[in-house]
């Protein structure tokens, strides 16, 4: 099989993660595919595990792999440094499939330097159910919302005006939002 890199983008509290390790779960039975792991200095919350969610590093760490070019992007959009490691392209090269996650910032780099990435927006209807979500998810302070809100606005509006993503999917329902997504990467997997 050939392999496919897929960037998935979308603002603070549409559901990427969620629905991309739904899909990981549901269609790696009989399409070998995973999420790629990448690497960033926040804490880690309660729920999310080294190795799987993220590599948690220093700051001091994360810059010395900015300067031996160990990430094919990296960005410090929400507070702190975020990075997706160079070697994908090569895995994807060598037969496999993967899914990044990345803010738009980064899709932009990996789509400058990888022309085949297959880049998919996830959206909401719109900032107050974003909002809602941050909230109930429990994870940041008053502040960090509305700073990830701010952040959410102006990715939105730079999507509107400067179309990035070859598939946009909104995320309003769950379930209908998964099977867009299973469906939009096992077309480009056939």
């Amino acid at each position: 099989m050939n392999g496919k890199l897929f960037v998935i983008s979308a603002p603070s509290g549409a559901g990427k993660t969620s629905l991309v390790n739904a899909l990981v779960e549901r269609i790696s039975i009989y399409t070998p595919i995973d999420r790629v792991v990448t690497y960033t200095t926040k804490d880690a919350h309660q729920c999310e595990k080294e190795g799987c969610d993220y590599y948690f590093i220093k700051q001091e760490e994360f810059k010395k792999k900015i300067e031996q070019g160990f990430f094919i992007e990296w960005s410090c959009e929400y507070g702190h440094y975020y990075g997706s490691p160079r070697f994908i392209i090569d895995e994807v090269e060598r037969g496999r499939c993967s899914i990044l996650i990345v803010d738009r910032v980064g899709a932009e780099k990996i789509a400058a330097l990888y022309s085949k990435v297959v880049l998919i927006w996830i959206y909401t209807s719109n900032i107050g159910q974003l909002k809602e979500r941050l909230i109930l998810r429990k994870r940041e302070t008053k502040e960090q919302i509305e700073f990830r809100l701010v952040c959410a606005e102006r990715e939105i509006a730079r999507e509107a005006m400067c179309p990035l993503y070859h598939y946009h999917i909104l995320n309003d329902i769950f379930d209908e939002a998964l099977d867009k997504l299973c469906k939009v990467i096992r077309s480009q997997l056939s």
